[in-house]
């Protein structure tokens, strides 16, 4: 397998998790001394591979696309799985600094032409003419020509309070089990962690009243998820009480 490294990150954005990468642009000669024709790349989906291809070292696969040729540009459509941790961070991390993140893709050579002579160009080390995309990957350093990722969509409100919601009612199961535990055994708590639950408490109370407060003023954009996220926190407030 070999891999083609990609540059230049500007951000955009269609639904929750979604991004349009250019992962190629076509007929013209890059870091590596390789020439792609058009038709190339067939349209075909493929993997979005954890950081540095870490998918071929044992990371999970963090997302999908779809690769697709458009005119001169190799673009490929897909989205992070904002269900694993692993789509979740590398979201944010791309989010973060498009500025400077690049990408790769890793892919097999089926038909090729080496030391060719090009026309207002010169000798080619390879044009490569058909090419096994196997998956794509954001990396450290790219060798790609004018390639950008086009389009990541941040989380709405409503997709941010489902998600913080199913942590919170992980939580609440997590300090209902430990509450359950510390009594059946007549275990105390230390006071690091005292200290540290009573942090939380202050903030999830934080939390809770902005929360009513945004109920009483207006329509968020997922009521159902706010009031089941402040019914937690009630829950959770009553079992640190009786931690």
């Amino acid at each position: 397998m070999e891999r083609k490294s990609l540059s230049n990150i500007e951000l955009k954005a269609d639904s929750e998790g979604t991004f349009t990468a250019r992962i190629s642009t076509l007929n013209v000669v890059d870091s590596d001394g390789d020439l792609t024709i058009a038709g190339a790349f067939p349209s075909k989906s493929v993997l979005v591979s954890a950081y540095q291809h870490g998918s071929w070292s044992g990371g999970l696969p963090v997302g999908k696309a779809v690769i697709n040729e458009s005119g001169n540009d190799v673009l490929a459509e897909g989205q992070f799985n904002l269900n694993s941790a692993g789509g979740k961070e590398h979201y944010e991390v791309i989010k973060f600094a498009p500025e400077l993140q690049e990408w790769s893709y890793g892919f097999k050579v089926l038909d090729y032409e080496r030391d060719v002579e090009v026309d207002g160009i010169g000798k080619v080390e390879r044009i490569l003419k058909s090419l096994e995309v196997i998956e794509i990957s954001p990396v450290l350093r790219g060798a790609g020509i004018n390639t950008a990722t086009l389009a990541v969509k941040s989380l709405t409100y409503a997709g941010q309070a489902e998600t913080v919601l199913a942590a919170v009612t992980d939580l609440a199961e997590r300090t209902k089990s430990l509450a359950t535990l510390r009594r059946n055994e007549g275990r105390d708590l230390s006071a690091a962690n005292k200290d540290r639950i009573q942090g939380l408490l202050k903030t999830l109370s934080e939390i809770a009243c902005d929360l009513k407060e945004l109920l009483e003023s207006s329509e968020p954009a997922d009521v159902n998820a706010v009031n089941r996220l402040y019914l937690d926190y009630q829950k959770i407030r009553t079992l640190v009480g009786v931690l």
